[in-house]
């Protein structure tokens, strides 16, 4: 059954919206990992066996939905959900996404969606400002900062063969001129598959050294420069996946430069890659020493951020920036008579920019979050995800058996767990992350790191206080001693 009155239809929102406020009232005293794993989720699912030949009411559909789903539900937008840096949702951007399903704009269409294309330009506009990037630049809302690298190595792909007389968009890749990229060893996988969707293969990937804290050294990329003849894109990246650590921006936009000097203009493309890093720059007014982490960024060609990470907009949020949106475009741009609404073009129509046609109105979440933070908000928001993860890693300082390994200079926390003796390393730490999750209090992950099991945690929830951060230390301590004890 599809029909419904209005006055059932009434009855389901009001239903939605009194579960959505008591799902998010729970979230600072519930487990944070799910109950239950997917497969017991699927085997209630396979109960129905086959889609019902009879349709129900909407509100016994989703009751139904929720019930079925709840017990595998993860608290990811909760105080201590640290496993990954997913952020959470701030009140009015969670509002605004419920009016953007709720108007459901495709906002890939200009001005078909005029509201949607404004908020998006506006959104865009201030989130550059923040970032104190160059006022020309321009950009798009995609699903992630894997699109928005995607997004932006495309423009790269193309302005660098062009520059060498090779028309990509027209004659693709079959015969054109090598084209590298170097990256630090420690960049994160997306811009590798990023790579590999552009038809340019892990063999264009020339993986420079880091250091200590996975920071591309600029010494080894200035000399790989000095070597390379072809066009050549630089990826550097404003946050470690691990450590949060940063490139040495400046530096890395130093050897750029000195190489257009030596090769032409447009011999080479900077991209940053800023998932959750590239945020800092906005804390100047706050904590200035983070925003120096990210000093040189506003050099850089291209940049990919996330929303979603730090500014606590909802899920998908990424954003593609670029200094020459024409590049963008012609890597991007689609069109055709049936997509003109019919009236005139009277703005900017970021939609061009997105690989998506069929595109959410994310502008309107991004918008919201903006507002309700302000400048000083956004600012303070940064500065306080550092000092939660300094306050759990100084609290975990002379625990036994537990060792803070990165420097803390930014969201993130490497923590190793140290073994008993004749136990396997990873097979520990594997066991103490279980433990952790199956205690309720917090939720982080496993990862490796310079070759050794650690246990990654991510500090990007505008709800995370200091309180949470020492009770997740306190967590992590009894798990420990729990495990040693067993």
């Amino acid at each position: 059954m599809v029909d419904s009155d209005s006055s059932e239809e009434a009855a389901l929102w009001r239903w939605v919206a009194d579960y959505a406020a008591r799902y998010r009232s729970s979230l600072g005293e519930r487990p944070v990992a799910s109950q239950v794993d997917s497969e017991t989720v699927a085997s209630k699912l396979r109960e129905l066996e086959s889609l019902p030949n009879e349709g129900t009411s909407a509100l016994a559909c989703v009751e139904e939905l929720v019930a079925l789903a709840e017990p595998g539900i993860t608290a990811m937008s909760g105080p201590r959900f640290a496993g990954w840096v997913v952020g959470g949702t701030l009140p009015a951007a969670l509002a605004a996404d419920w009016l953007t399903a709720t108007w459901d704009q495709n906002a890939g269409v200009g001005e078909g969606a005029p509201a949607a294309t404004a908020f998006e330009n506006a959104a865009l506009a201030w989130v550059v400002a923040l970032l104190r990037l160059p006022k020309a630049v321009k950009g798009t809302l995609v699903t992630g900062a894997m699109s928005a690298n995607f997004s932006c190595l495309a423009a790269a792909r193309g302005h660098l063969l062009e520059a060498v007389g090779w028309d990509v968009q027209q004659r693709g890749l079959f015969g054109a001129p090598a084209l590298r990229v170097i990256v630090g060893h420690e960049r994160h996988e997306t811009i590798d598959k990023a790579v590999r969707l552009l038809g340019l293969g892990k063999q264009a990937l020339t993986c420079v050294e880091v250091d200590g804290q996975g920071r591309l050294r600029a010494s080894v990329l200035a000399r790989e420069l000095e070597r390379c003849a072809e066009p050549v894109v630089v990826c550097a990246q404003a946050g470690n996946v691990n450590s949060g650590a940063f490139d040495g921006l400046e530096e890395v936009a130093e050897s750029v430069s000195r190489h257009r000097e030596r090769r032409g203009p447009g011999s080479v493309w900077m991209h940053v890659d800023g998932a959750f890093g590239l945020w800092a720059r906005a804390a100047e007014s706050r904590a200035p020493e983070l925003a120096a982490l990210c000093r040189g960024a506003e050099r850089a060609d291209s940049w990919a951020t996330d929303a979603h990470k730090v500014l606590n907009v909802p899920y998908d949020c990424g954003i593609a920036l670029c200094r020459e949106a024409r590049s963008l475009r012609r890597a991007m741009e689609t069109g055709g008579a049936y997509l003109e609404s019919g009236q005139p073009r009277t703005t900017f129509n970021s939609g061009l920019l997105s690989p998506e046609l069929s595109r959410r109105a994310r502008g309107f979440a991004l918008w919201a979050a903006l507002r309700q933070l302000g400048q000083s908000g956004v600012s303070e928001l940064v500065a306080r995800y550092a000092e939660n993860a300094r306050s759990f890693a100084h609290a975990l300082t002379g625990s036994v058996g537990l060792r803070v390994l990165n420097d803390v200079c930014f969201n993130q926390v490497v923590v190793l767990a140290e073994p008993q003796a004749g136990v396997d390393p990873a097979a520990w730490t594997t066991r103490v992350v279980q433990a952790l999750q199956t205690e309720g209090t917090c939720y982080a992950t496993p990862s490796s790191w310079h070759g050794r099991p650690v246990i990654r945690f991510s500090f990007c929830n505008a709800s995370t206080t200091r309180e949470d951060a020492r009770r997740m230390a306190e967590a992590l301590r009894r798990v420990i001693e729990g495990e040693a004890a067993r």
